[in-house]
Formats: structure tokens, C-alpha cells, sequence
């Protein structure tokens, strides 16, 4: 399991700026029974805020999601290293509209920072696994908070407390799961740590829990499952069309396999056809190859130059010499060159 989210509650909600702020990472045990290192972890934000903030023009101290999905929500306009307590405060502006309003009707209850696992190692003290953390995100996310959490709001200057908005536990089965595949398809064990990790986070559905166990089932992912989950009761109502998703695949697969080598087939065929024709014309082109050549050893014939000159020279009391007549043509432009020698060849033509 290679990537990571953790949660931590907004602090204060801006209404007049549109600002959040609250702790993007903390050194102290999450809900998946880890804890970020905080001192080894700091780094890899620095470095990520850094890029961020190189890349905008020093706009964006990083990128601010909406539920870890493609949507960019905002962005970070300040983060702050708490060495004393151990923790990375951020303050983020949300940009997007439709994401404004979640935080305003407090849906949205917390940052969760999304990334990968560095590194991960057994902590002494607490029997919990420690680990370091590279961000590559952070995304504004609506875990459910107990009833009584509350979040401050500032507008015009005035503090006050306001409840985060209390989740609906009986969400759509169907929704559940389509918010998981949201995240990505399970088709990994990876995928489905990932996805048990999400169910805790969401809620505990019971038929979500029952679309892991048979699309883990499906992939021969069992072993990523939580010990509990483990059953021989593998019959839940996703089990069939899970079942019949390998054999829809494989039935698929040997189709295109089966239009491939009808493709090949014909090409096959094509190139046979092309070499018999070449075939058939290489020794005509060998043979033109020899007459060119014979063509090209012919010598002029003696008197072919002394024709060539300006027909103002016939009848002349004595023809001009080979010598002179070359000189004549030499010193003719190019196109009466060319001419005369045309006039020339079709009055010499050569005899076979």
C-alpha cells in the first residue's frame, strides 16, 4: 500500500475571503492506526510547497483538492511548520464555487493530505505503525463529524460557532460504492486496503462492505482484506455479476485475439502477392539496367559536332574542324547549346 490520506477537522472558515484553515498533518494516531513523523515527513512538504509555489509564480503554496478527485477546489496561501506541537497548519483559498458552498453549509468538515508512503516502520512506544509522508496534494473532504463538532466562522470581523452538517447514514447503497470507485477501481489488493481503509472513513455501510469482500473475492485479493472479513460467506449480491466479470473479460479478450490473426492473415497474403510481382519485374529491370549502360558506351559519331553548328554555316567553302566546332558550341548560351544539340541527335540518329 503505497499511497496515504489523513484527516484532520477544519479550524475556521473566512466567509469574507473564502479562506480555510486547519492542521493538514499531526504527529498523533489517525483512525487507520498510523502516526505521520512528523520530523521526517517536514521535508517532503517543504520541498512540495516549494515546487508549487515556483510553479504558479509564487500564486499557489500547493494544490487544494475536493475529495481527492480531479476537481481543484483552491489553492494554499500560507503553511506553517509547529515544531513545538508537531504539526503542519495550512491556510487554503477555495475557488470554486459549487466547493464554497459545501464548506459554507459545513458538508465539508476537514483536510485530508493525499500522497504516498515514503516510508513506514513499528513505533516502540505505542505498537502503532510510524511513518513518512510525501504529499502530493490536499484535498477538503466531508468525514463524518460527531453531532456536536463544531467549526469557527469569521464574517466582518465577528467569530462564531457553527455545527458541521450531520451525515445522512442511510446514503444509497449504489452511491457508496460509486463514491469508492470514485477514488479508483479496485483491482489491486492495494486497491483494496485502500477501499476498506475509505469504508471506515465513510460511514461502515454494511453493503459497501459486502461489494469489497466480493470484488477481493473477484480478483483473488483476499488476503488485503481485514482478518474479520475473511468469511466462508462469500455469496453477497455483487458475487455473481463479479463472478461473470473474469469470464466477460476472457470472452472479450479471445474475440480481439481472433480479429487480430484474421488481420494478420490477410497481410500475410498481401505480402505474398507483392513479392510474386516483384519478382516478375526484376529481370526486365535488369535488362533496362544493361541497355542504359550500352546506351551510355556508345561513341558520337566524327561528323555529328560539325552539324551542329548554325545552319548559316552550310555551303560554306570549308567545314569548320572538330576543334573549332566545340569551341562554337562551348561558347553558345545553354538553351541554343542545348538546341543544337538536339538538332543534332534526330538528324545522326544511331543505327542498330
Amino acid at each position: 500500500m503505497t499511497s496515504l490520506d489523513l484527516f484532520l477537522p477544519l479550524h475556521k472558515v473566512d466567509l469574507d475571503r473564502r479562506l480555510v484553515t486547519g492542521v493538514a498533518t499531526a504527529e498523533a494516531p489517525d483512525r487507520s492506526g498510523e502516526i505521520c513523523d512528523y520530523v521526517s515527513s517536514k521535508p517532503y512538504f517543504e520541498k512540495w510547497s516549494a515546487e508549487a509555489l515556483a510553479a504558479s509564480g509564487g500564486k499557489s503554496m500547493g494544490a487544494v483538492r475536493a475529495m481527492h478527485g480531479r476537481i481543484a477546489a483552491g489553492k494554499l496561501t500560507d503553511i506553517a511548520f509547529d515544531d513545538d506541537a508537531k504539526r503542519i497548519v495550512v491556510e487554503a483559498k477555495v475557488v470554486d464555487d459549487d466547493e464554497w458552498r459545501k464548506v459554507q453549509e459545513g458538508v465539508y468538515t476537514g483536510f485530508s493530505q493525499g500522497g504516498r508512503y515514503v516510508k513506514r516502520w513499528p513505533d516502540e512506544d505505542t505498537g502503532l505503525v510510524r511513518y513518512t509522508a510525501e504529499p502530493h496534494e490536499i484535498s477538503l473532504v466531508d468525514l463524518p463529524c460527531l453531532p456536536d463538532a463544531t467549526f469557527e466562522v469569521v464574517k466582518g470581523g465577528v467569530v462564531e460557532k457553527r455545527a458541521f452538517a450531520t451525515p445522512d447514514r442511510q446514503t444509497d447503497a449504489a452511491d457508496s460504492v460509486a463514491t469508492l470507485d470514485g477514488a479508483g477501481p479496485i483491482e489491486t489488493a492495494e486497491d483494496v486496503e485502500n477501499a476498506v481503509r475509505d469504508w471506515r472513513r465513510n460511514g461502515e455501510l454494511p453493503e459497501v462492505k459486502a461489494y469489497i469482500i466480493a470484488r477481493a473475492t473477484a480478483i483473488g485479493a483476499e488476503s488485503a482484506l481485514p482478518e474479520g472479513w475473511r468469511t466462508p460467506e462469500k455469496a453477497v449480491s455483487a458475487a455473481p455479476k463479479l463472478r461473470a466479470e473474469p469470464a466477460a473479460a476472457l470472452e472479450k479478450g479471445a474475440a480481439a485475439l481472433a480479429a487480430a490473426a484474421r488481420k494478420l492473415e490477410r497481410a500475410a497474403d498481401e505480402n505474398a502477392r507483392l513479392e510474386k510481382a516483384l519478382a516478375g519485374v526484376q529481370p526486365a529491370l535488369a535488362d533496362l539496367v544493361k541497355r542504359v549502360a550500352a546506351l551510355e558506351a556508345q561513341p558520337l559519331p566524327p561528323k555529328a559536332a560539325l552539324r551542329a553548328v548554325a545552319k548559316g554555316a552550310d555551303g560554306a567553302a570549308e567545314a569548320p574542324g572538330a576543334d573549332e566546332a566545340i569551341r562554337r558550341l562551348a561558347a553558345l548560351p545553354p538553351e541554343a547549346r542545348a538546341l543544337a544539340l538536339t538538332k543534332l541527335s534526330l538528324t545522326n540518329p544511331l543505327r542498330y
